[in-house]
This record gives C-alpha cells, sequence and structure tokens, in this order.
C-alpha cells in the first residue's frame, strides 16, 4: 500500500501551482459525462491544480476545451485488451507523478494506477472485496438505485474528511467549440431547417436493441410534436444502423416532410454541436440524451427496464424528465424491486414491461418540458 504522506502532499495547499490530479473511467458515454462531475468538482476546489482524465478514446471527443479538465488521457481498445500495452500505457501515465488519484472504475486494471503512483500520493478508490490494496482510502460503495452523479461524487469524501473545503460542480459539461456550432447550424439550415420554429431532436435508435423503446409509439409522439408545436424533427444518427434506423422511421412517418434523417454526426463532438443547435431533445435514455443534458438542451427521455430513473436521470429540473414502467404500475414498491430482481434483460417479461409506456405519458412529459421552457404552441404563434 503506498505511504501516505499528507505533509508532502501538494494538495495540502489548494492554490499549489504544482498540484497534479488523475481521474479514471473506462465506461461508456453517459457513465463517462457523469464522472466528469468529479473533473469539475476538483478543479473547483483546487482551482490551480492540473486535473487529467482518463478514459477511453469513443469518449475524448467530448472534452476537448473543457473548462475544468486540463488533459484528456485516451485510451485504445488496443491497449485496453493488450495487458503489455496497456502496462505501458500506466508506466507512462504514472511518470507525472500524482498528487491525487480517483479510481471511479475501481477495478484490479485500474488499481495499477494507484500502485505505480508517487508514495505521498492519495489514492482513492472504492472498497471491494480482495482488491483495493493500493488506494489510500477506501469508499464503501453507495447503495443501488443512488444517483449517479452523488455516487460519482461520494469518492470525495475522504478529502471532506482531512479538511478540505469540497466545492460541488455536479452539472455536467460538453463546451462545444462555436466554430463547431455555427458548422452544424449552416449545415442544418441548408438541409432545410427553419431556425424560426422549433427543432427537437429524436433518437429512434440505441447502441444497444433492448433500449429501444417501440417505433410505432415513438411515431404518436412526433406525431404530437410537428402537429403541436410545429417541431421539425432531426432524427439522430452516428452510425450505419442508427442511419438506416432514421430513414426507416422517417419513411413510415405520416409527417416525413418534418423529420430530417439526412443531418448526419461522425464523432460524439458533432452529436453535441448538433444537439446545441435543437430545443429540445426525445428518445431512449442514454448517450445522447447525457449530451443533450450537457450542452443545456431539455430533454424527456423514455427509461428501459434495464436502467433506473432515480439513478440515471441526475436531475431535480422540470427541464429534464423521464418516464419509467414503474411510474405506470400501480404496485408497492417492495413487489415492484422483486421484479426488477427477478427481470431478465431482453425476455418476453422484460418487453412486456418497457411497453406498459405507451405514447400519453412521454406526450405529457413533452407538453410540460416544452411549457416550463417557452416552446410556444402552434396557436400561439398563430399559424
Amino acid at each position: 500500500m503506498n505511504a501516505y504522506n499528507h505533509q508532502t502532499s501538494a494538495l495540502t495547499t489548494p492554490e499549489a501551482e504544482t498540484a497534479k490530479i488523475l481521474v479514471i473511467r473506462f465506461k461508456h458515454i453517459g457513465d463517462v459525462l457523469l464522472t466528469s462531475v468529479l473533473c469539475n468538482t476538483l478543479k473547483q476546489t483546487f482551482p490551480k491544480a492540473r486535473v487529467d482524465f482518463l478514459i477511453q478514446n469513443k469518449s475524448a471527443d467530448l472534452f476537448i476545451n473543457h473548462p475544468y479538465i486540463n488533459r484528456v488521457i485516451a485510451l485504445t481498445p488496443e491497449q485496453q485488451k493488450n495487458p503489455i500495452k496497456y502496462w505501458r500505457l500506466i508506466r507512462q501515465i504514472t511518470k507525472d507523478k500524482y498528487d491525487l488519484v480517483i479510481d471511479a472504475q475501481s477495478t484490479a486494471k485500474s488499481e495499477l494506477v494507484s500502485m505505480l503512483a508517487r508514495r505521498s500520493a492519495i489514492c482513492i478508490g472504492r472498497k471491494k472485496s480482495k482488491r483495493g490494496f493500493f488506494y489510500t482510502h477506501k469508499v464503501v460503495p453507495s447503495p443501488q438505485r443512488v444517483n449517479k452523479i452523488d455516487e460519482r461524487l461520494s469518492l470525495l469524501a475522504p478529502l471532506a474528511g482531512m479538511g478540505f473545503d469540497i466545492k460541488r460542480h455536479d452539472e455536467m459539461v460538453v463546451a462545444v467549440p462555436p466554430e463547431r456550432q455555427q458548422r452544424y447550424r449552416d449545415i442544418m439550415q441548408s438541409k432545410g431547417i427553419d431556425f424560426s420554429r422549433p427543432v427537437f431532436a429524436v433518437s429512434v435508435s440505441a447502441k444497444l436493441s433492448y433500449k429501444k423503446w417501440r417505433n410505432d409509439y415513438l411515431q404518436h409522439v412526433v406525431d404530437h410534436c410537428v402537429e403541436t408545436f410545429g417541431a421539425q424533427i432531426v432524427l439522430n444518427a452516428g452510425s450505419d444502423d442508427e442511419r438506416r434506423d432514421a430513414m426507416n422511421f422517417k419513411q413510415q412517418s405520416k409527417h416525413a416532410e418534418a423529420l430530417y434523417a439526412d443531418i448526419n454526426t461522425f464523432t460524439l463532438m458533432d452529436l453535441a454541436a448538433m444537439l446545441s443547435r435543437c430545443d429540445l431533445y426525445i428518445g431512449n435514455e442514454g448517450g445522447p440524451r447525457h449530451i443533450a443534458h450537457a450542452v443545456g438542451l431539455p430533454s424527456v427521455s423514455v427509461f428501459s427496464p434495464s436502467a433506473k430513473k432515480a439513478e440515471w436521470l441526475p436531475s431535480t429540473s422540470r427541464a429534464h424528465q423521464g418516464v419509467e414502467w414503474d411510474d405506470l404500475v400501480d404496485t408497492t414498491l417492495e413487489e415492484k424491486q422483486k421484479v426488477h430482481a427477478a427481470l431478465e434483460i431482453g425476455s418476453d417479461d422484460y418487453y412486456a414491461l418497457y411497453h406498459t409506456i405507451t405514447p400519453q405519458p412521454v406526450i405529457e412529459l413533452i407538453d410540460d418540458v416544452t411549457d416550463f421552457v417557452g416552446i410556444q404552441r402552434l396557436e400561439h404563434v398563430g399559424w
């Protein structure tokens, strides 16, 4: 275990120019965005420290020019899978002699960073059986169904215990460069988008098939958006499969002329730029919704039975709302917990629960969010 010496740590003086901090998370887009609030909070707490973020390279694009992250260290799939290449990367990383390592991943592989960290470093990870030998502080994992942002920020409890004044900053941030925003505004206008009318981004697809809500239900929702708000619907698509889903959805719509399936995004920052030009996000809970949230776009999301709203919707604002099957079934909390415990992802029972979410509750949330953020109905704009 690291021989932690609080007296020699650069973090003993939050104004120290030389303090170096590393945050680690090797998961998917939504997970990484939720973890980035650790970087926000650490930069606010130690404003002159260098804050680095070790993540998978597929998410790195989102953190260009991030106001609270000095450097992104991008882990490639090859490095993650190849033990020798991974070891070389970690050896290279730890040459920077970090003063603080926050291991939000807390796996055997990520713990190697703490193993090779300088002897005076503060190394914080989750307390797990037969693991954590190289952490100076181990945090007991939060109970299940806890908001993911609160769960991430709980890793800073040892710092608070040392007397540091933790300045919580729990809003996800994606800083889209102005030139990228302008580029997507130009692209969208060239496709026929009129920015004097509402523009809604709609995700009809999902990376994981079991997170896709029923297309016929979503068609009803889109009909409502077009008929009630005069909305122009941009169908989010970032891969060939998603583009096929978007085109099929457009072809089946009775308002096909109001749907745009050809505004392509090729990187996550492209997606963030496109979403930053929209007025509302609607669709499956997942990475795109988290990006929408991080660029300040109001959202209405549909949660599959595999994702709990209490965990994955880190907001109490009316601007960000979602619906899950639990909201619509009149049973006790204990009965719902039993169903969750026994549920097999992708099973007939799973989809039966998912399909209890009909278009009406989603439409009601859209009406509430649009009212809150001031998106006008057609009769209010004289159409």
